[in-house]
């Protein structure tokens, strides 16, 4: 007697191919997470860079006023002031310019401002604004300090 070979069941035409559809859905899926942490990595860089421009604009303009307390106090709206531009606001703003992005162009000039007599008499107050523009974006970024030099 020769035996016959099982019977094939027969696939139902609807479920060819749902292996494969499986497969590229899921393919889709971690498409999409991986996307995902890529904008997050480049989300992250732009903060780094951020901070470190806010750093760089920070350690400036405090930098210009521990200059300010050193100077003679009498010629402090003369060499700092941005309206005068005097020696020590043109050292100040080619440094900004060199060390932070798009400190250069026209609205971004920093602003020094001083204010004599300040509180007391003997005293003068100053506001220190600095500019800058990371690429590719738009809007220009500010750091702002005031402080007060005076003597007792």
């Amino acid at each position: 007697m020769m035996r016959l070979p099982p019977a094939r069941r027969a696939i139902p035409a609807a479920q060819c191919g749902s292996f494969l559809l499986e497969a590229l859905i899921s393919v889709l899926i971690v498409a999409f997470g991986i996307l995902g942490l890529i904008g997050l990595q480049a989300r992250a860089l732009q903060n780094i860079d951020d901070a470190q421009f806010r750093g760089e604009a920070a350690y400036l303009a405090n930098g210009l006023l521990g200059q300010m307390w050193l100077s003679n106090r009498a010629t402090l709206v003369a060499d700092f002031d941005s309206g005068g531009a005097g020696p020590g606001y043109t050292e100040f703003k080619a440094v900004v310019d060199e060390r932070l992005p798009g400190a250069s162009l026209a609205p971004n000039a920093p602003v020094v401002t001083v204010t004599v007599p300040g509180l007391t008499p003997t005293s003068a107050n100053v506001l220190i604004q600095v500019f800058w523009q990371p690429p590719g974006e738009a809007a220009a970024h500010r750091y702002e300090v005031v402080g007060t030099i005076g003597a007792n």
